[in-house]
């Protein structure tokens, strides 16, 4: 018996619904795959297209769930580490990141959508066809009201993928255009300038040996530049592109300069870190601890992070907010960690409470 006309019309348009609604989930697979691969980018200039290719072919053979974790980890969350620390880079270095900033309940709703994106895409392939009765006009309207309200829910997380990919192709077709290519040249030069061994002497001087004023001699460091880096003074002008030091300075942006007239009618010329970019108040808060870690430490070395704390906060609070913005430590606990200067352990004190302690390394304490 051939099935009836309406029948044979609602099934062909189920399956139109399910070719959709799985074009569409190809769709969002592609995009999050573009935007994992592309939304990374970093390396040394002559290791970035190995790096892309490499990663490229990695997340290609990614599946929808692993896809949906590294775009939220990724991109929603910026967590991907694969950009390396580089503190003496060999040649230029590029690292490029693309995230999205957004409150608490923004990422949640994102999290939460996409990990029901893929239970829908999973349902759809692994679980639709076994429940669907090709034969019975019920079933049709039933399946076809699932796969309508699937694409609905779908719909939106697609439009936003979409709206980032434009995003992130405009800032890629920026990076490739004659403009683009001047700023990250531009860019990489000054970063490979600031982290140069002289610009990182000046800077070293500056901070541990500063006036009380907060200014440094320039003739001063620079004594002790030809007695520490005389190959480097050599290179200024062929490895630095300056004609002196204190163009040297001024190229490297991070300090600030000024003159003052000697007793002889002559000038003296002195520089400083730039305040806000935080160095000076890094090395006030590392000298308080140390000095607090001398004067507080008990019969065993340790003394009580608490009261280090407290010190600081009631003399260097300031300094201690600043470099919280600006290096992005969330407390003085994991300041005094990620500086490589001191152990931090954990103390009870009865069944209920801890203390943290902490003390120099041992390479540190003077003998």
């Amino acid at each position: 018996m051939e099935p009836e006309p309406d029948l044979i019309k609602m099934r062909d348009e189920i399956f139109r619904k399910i070719g959709r609604n799985l074009l569409n989930f190809q769709k969002i697979e592609f995009m999050l795959k573009h935007l994992i691969t592309y939304g990374r980018i970093s390396g040394y200039m002559s290791e970035l297209k190995e790096n892309q290719e490499r990663r490229a072919a990695t997340v290609h053979k990614q599946t929808m769930g692993n896809l949906v974790g590294q775009f939220i980890d990724n991109t929603l969350l910026g967590l991907d580490d694969s950009s390396r620390l580089i503190t003496e880079p060999k040649e230029p270095y590029l690292s490029f990141s693309f995230t999205v900033s957004a409150d608490a309940d923004f990422y949640e709703r994102k999290k939460q959508g996409l990990k029901s994106l893929v239970d829908d895409r999973n349902d759809m392939i692994h679980h639709l066809l076994p429940r669907f009765n090709s034969d019975s006009i019920e079933s049709c309207l039933e399946i076809g009201k699932y796969l309508d309200e699937q694409r609905e829910r779908l719909i939106p997380e697609y439009d936003h993928l979409q709206s980032l990919i434009k995003s992130l192709n405009i800032n890629i077709e920026f990076l490739k255009s004659e403009e683009g290519i001047k700023q990250v040249s531009s860019q990489l030069e000054l970063s490979f300038l600031q982290n140069s061994p002289l610009v990182l002497l000046l800077l070293n001087i500056s901070i541990q040996q500063p006036r009380s004023d907060g200014w440094t001699l320039l003739s001063n460091a620079g004594q002790q530049i030809r007695h520490i880096l005389p190959e480097e003074l050599v290179r200024l002008k062929s490895g630095y592109r300056c004609k002196n030091i204190k163009e040297l300075l001024k190229a490297s942006e991070l300090f600030d300069i000024n003159e003052e007239p000697t007793d002889k009618g002559g000038v003296r010329v002195l520089y400083r870190p730039k305040p806000e970019l935080g160095y000076g108040a890094f090395n006030r808060v590392l000298n308080s601890l140390l000095v607090t870690s001398r004067r507080t430490a008990r019969a065993d070395g340790w003394s009580l992070l608490n009261t280090a704390g407290q010190e600081i906060e009631q003399f260097l609070a300031e300094d201690l907010a600043l470099v919280k913005e600006k290096w992005g430590y969330v407390s003085l606990k994991e300041f005094i960690m990620e500086s490589g200067l001191f152990d931090v352990v954990e103390e009870q004190v009865d069944k209920n409470n801890i203390c943290e302690l902490f003390r120099p390394k041992a390479e540190f304490v003077p003998h």
